[in-house]
């Protein structure tokens, strides 16, 4: 495989997950907004009984849990990113740092630095997701419970 093909194809791929990233975070974040707005319209309507208001009330904190943790995500999929590009550019500076000084340092293998923040980012969008399904189990018990005839 040509380099430069294999640049174009890497490329197109890093493109993609970072696309798939951030829509993820938005669908997350417009379902959890829309099933709290939809409980909130609904509530007076199919929740005769009143026994069963904390499962609603269950459903809305997950959900509003959800849409604070992915409004955080965003923040941190953020800095991770500028994060990436400062470690590329030192990596980038001490390679040619390197070069300049043409030495050949085989002992100098540094551990290449590691973004926390893309990891923080990933355990968010988990939390994320794990509160808004909770959330829509909340939902689903609490209107099973109501609708029965």
């Amino acid at each position: 495989m040509d380099y430069k093909v294999y640049l174009d194809e890497r490329r197109t791929l890093v493109d993609a997950k970072y696309e798939e990233g951030r829509l993820f975070n938005k669908s997350i974040l417009t379902l959890a907004a829309g099933a709290f707005g939809l409980s909130l319209t609904f509530i007076g309507q199919i929740a005769p009984k009143h026994e069963t208001v904390y499962m609603l009330k269950c459903s809305w904190v997950c959900f509003l849990l959800s849409i604070i943790i992915t409004l955080i995500s965003f923040r941190t999929g953020h800095d991770a990113c500028k994060r990436q590009i400062e470690i590329i550019e030192e990596k980038v500076k001490a390679e040619r740092m390197k070069a300049n000084s043409k030495k050949s340092n085989t002992q100098d293998k540094e551990s290449e630095p590691k973004n926390r923040l893309t990891f923080i980012t990933r355990r968010l969008n988990i939390a994320s997701l794990v509160f808004f399904i909770i959330g829509i189990l909340y939902l689903i018990c609490f209107g099973s419970y109501n609708l029965r005839l």
